[in-house]
């Protein structure tokens, strides 16, 4: 699975051409005239400039870049995956910590009382009084 969807791939894609091309244009306007054929030839020349300067840098862009920044994503994917995973093994820990201080604190056996002979508890007796 790449880390890259294909939605992301198509606008990189789309930004590419264009920078590209923005290039081929910056360039053919300053150095592209002295080329002493008419406007079709023109035409032809620069779009062949502009695709071939795209595959070229696609190429080079494929072989060098493609396989360092997609695991390089992979990685920061897999990190984050971890580090949630630690945090919710600490909440995890917390509130079974809380949970453990809580049974100590107030859920003690409750008290029995103390009956007398008669059935009547010495708690009741000292109420009455």
């Amino acid at each position: 699975m790449a880390a890259l969807d294909k939605d992301t791939r198509l606008i990189m894609t789309i930004l590419f051409v264009g920078t590209i091309s923005g290039t081929n244009v910056f360039m053919y306007a300053n150095y592209g005239i002295d080329f002493p054929y008419g406007a079709l030839e023109h035409g032809i020349l620069f779009g062949l400039i502009t695709v071939g300067g795209i595959l070229v840098m696609k190429a080079l862009n494929d072989l060098l870049l493609n396989d360092w920044i997609e695991s390089w994503l992979l990685d920061r994917r897999i990190s984050a995956y971890w580090e949630l995973k630690q945090k919710e093994e600490e909440q995890r820990k917390r509130m079974k910590d809380s949970i453990k201080s809580f049974k100590q604190e107030y859920n003690t056996a409750p008290r029995i009382a103390q009956y007398d002979e008669d059935g009547i508890g010495a708690e009741f007796l000292t109420t009455l009084q």
